[in-house]
């Protein structure tokens, strides 16, 4: 009956499309040769060419759509996976129309008016998906167009994802029963769900139809056992969703998964930079380092002449940094400090009122202007604008040991300023809390992260908080 529902639905869905292209589609027409928005040319095509076009254009369309995956059930798809094939589904179909138009040469036609149907297109198509799953949703929550599944195992595990899945009522999935070999839990419900038996009386307690989908939360061992009860559901035609035991790896966090040839495998803790990602954020350094470089010349000279003529010393200051890979690399700031304030036997953070700095490195720090230089060390392509900040090997070693987690931080590359940094967690202010943003920013990164990053950076600069 489920399945009668869905299919129902995406063909809902295929209809509402093609309506709503076929609009479209007369609607540029329109706005076209007979609005203020474009200049009308001297002789305007007649309606009912541009109408006997509409067919092709149509079925071009409505090909792309189902290529580019739009009618796929998106019960359990984020918004952001919906959006990304409906964008697929507008390029493909901008490229399929812009082919056709061009391999049909006798055919008349305007390439504003093509451009104009492109670009509405996914408006059309975000307004018709937006329609649908706000009405699928909102008949799930009251009820209907459910999907409804068995929980195999009433322990932790198990309790946990319904308790989850609950919280997540636009899923339209919810729980017929539990089923576990514990005698204390057997008549008994959780979370208003039935635990109906032993795990081996499953196929007596499912009816034809009653269940679409079997959840097992099982340890390994347990699991491999009733193998064949498993075989005997998917014959049944209930899909089989598995909750994987990893026993005493589950401590460790934020895998994923990737497939070499014919095996799965989990990365734990992998770097989310990797293919054009990696491309895009060492151009965006790069080209933004530069433009900073020009933009704050006039600083950069005025401060090199306060350094040099304030105190004995080279304007730069040098020091061993560990970056992305555990690289060591030499990082760049103003000199701050006096000479040879720093041992290389007794590295150390500055603190408030640190006597090693000189007058107008007190100032520099303040303001985190002995910071710039740094932009050089991002050109080179050694950090990043927005990373965690880098520490000295002698650090990364003693917090690699003290903090199970703490290597994580070099999946990415180094950065001037960071997640952990623009809420005030610098300097020497708590090296926990410092870690967990850190963590954060690594396990969720995204180029839209980096910019709200870097827009809120100034902000906390003018502030001042825990620069010394």
């Amino acid at each position: 009956m489920l399945r009668t529902y869905s299919a129902f639905f995406s063909l809902l869905r295929f209809i509402i499309d093609i309506i709503i292209t076929a609009s479209i589609w007369i609607a540029v027409y329109y706005i076209r040769f007979y609005s203020p928005l474009f200049d009308t040319p001297k002789s305007i095509p007649p309606i009912n060419k541009h109408l006997q076009l509409m067919l092709p254009v149509v079925c071009i369309c409505c090909l792309a759509f189902s290529w580019s995956g739009l009618y796929m059930p998106k019960r359990i798809k984020s918004i952001f996976e919906q959006i990304g094939n409906l964008l697929k589904a507008t390029l493909l179909s901008g490229l399929f129309i812009l082919s056709f138009f061009y391999y049909m040469r006798e055919m008349p036609y305007s390439r504003k008016l093509l451009a104009f149907f492109i670009a509405m297109l996914p408006v059309g198509l975000f307004f018709s998906q937006i329609l649908v799953m706000m009405t699928l949703r909102a008949l799930r929550r009251k009820g209907y167009n459910l999907r409804y599944y068995a929980v195999i195992g009433a322990n932790k595990k198990g309790q946990q994802l319904v308790e989850d899945i609950m919280g997540m009522g636009h899923l339209g999935l919810k729980c017929a029963f539990f089923v576990d070999d514990d005698p204390t839990l057997i008549g008994t419900t959780l979370f208003g769900v039935p635990v109906l038996g032993t795990i081996e009386e499953i196929l007596k307690s499912i009816k034809q139809g009653e269940i679409d989908e079997a959840y097992l939360a099982l340890d390994n061992n347990l699991s491999q056992k009733i193998y064949p009860m498993l075989l005997s559901l998917q014959s049944k035609g209930i899909t089989i969703r598995i909750i994987p035991d990893w026993g005493n790896l589950i401590s460790l966090s934020n895998t994923s998964a990737l497939v070499i040839g014919s095996q799965t495998l989990f990365s734990a803790e992998d770097s989310p930079l990797s293919g054009l990602n990696i491309i895009i954020k060492c151009v965006f350094d790069v080209v933004a380092a530069m433009l900073l470089l020009l933009f704050l010349c006039v600083p950069f000279l005025i401060i090199v002449l306060l350094i040099k003529f304030g105190s004995k010393g080279n304007v730069f200051y040098k020091q061993t940094r560990v970056g992305m890979n555990q690289k060591e690399f030499t990082i760049l700031k103003f000199r701050t400090m006096k000479i040879d304030a720093d041992a290389a036997d007794n590295p150390q953070w500055t603190v408030p009122d640190d006597k090693r700095c000189t007058t107008i490195g007190k100032f520099l720090r303040r303001t985190s202007l002995d910071e710039i230089p740094q932009l050089l060390n991002v050109i080179r392509g050694q950090m990043s604008l927005v990373g965690p900040r880098p520490e000295q090997p002698f650090f990364v070693k003693q917090f690699s040991e003290d903090y199970r987690m703490y290597m994580v931080r070099h999946k990415v590359k180094s950065g001037m300023t960071g997640w952990a940094q623009i809420h005030g967690y610098r300097g020497s202010s708590s090296l926990k809390k410092r870690l967990i943003y850190d963590l954060y920013y690594v396990r969720n990164w995204s180029f839209r992260l980096d910019l709200w990053i870097l827009l809120l950076t100034p902000w906390h600069l003018i502030k001042g908080e825990n620069a010394y």
